[in-house]
């Protein structure tokens, strides 16, 4: 299945590997090598993540990483709908709605 991200996700995204590259320029582009590992296997197995009854969603936790990818499953493709570090405060964590993303994208 294709993997498709929301503005927000990647945003998001982008946001953590930026914090994590000016600590270290190095271990941001492993964890951007996993962020990308896991994207391919979630586009295999997109049922394989952790799911969410209540929003219709699936997380799934990137090995060797504090990053959780939340995703739905919509019109044949998977759509990121938030990156997640857990070290962060839960009050600050971005919404599960996956409304934003719709069968006809």
């Amino acid at each position: 299945m294709k993997v498709e991200w929301t503005a927000e996700a990647a945003a998001e995204l982008d946001h953590m590997l930026a914090y994590i590259a000016a600590q270290d320029a190095e271990a941001a582009g492993l964890v951007a090598e996993r962020v990308i590992t896991a994207e391919q296997t979630i586009s295999r197995f997109p049922k394989a993540g952790r799911y969410d009854r209540d929003t219709d969603t699936y997380d799934r936790f990137i090995p060797k990483t504090r990053i959780v990818l939340t995703y739905a499953i919509r019109g044949g493709a998977i759509w990121m709908v938030t990156a997640w570090h857990t070290s962060r405060d839960p009050e600050t964590k971005p919404s599960r709605n996956s409304d934003t993303t719709s069968a006809d994208e």
